[in-house]
């Protein structure tokens, strides 16, 4: 059970606000916080801002090459 909540929350989209590292392919594309998020981009503000694409994101998140980690 605990498992299943695991992947859930370790798949869903950020939120701002939230402290977050993204990473592709086992690579950091952006690291900080979350201070924007819409239909087309996420902003991350870490030691700049990194906008990434929001689609992009959601096809990695549910094909496994992007995953985010939570109060990084």
């Amino acid at each position: 059970m605990m498992s299943a909540l695991r992947r859930i929350q370790d798949s869903r989209m950020p939120r701002v606000g939230e402290v977050v590292k993204i990473l592709q392919d086992e690579r950091i594309i952006a690291q900080g916080y979350v201070v924007n998020i819409d239909r087309q981009t996420i902003s991350v503000a870490g030691r700049g801002i990194v906008d990434l694409d929001t689609n992009e994101v959601r096809r990695g998140l549910h094909d496994g090459s992007v995953r985010i980690e939570r109060g990084a």
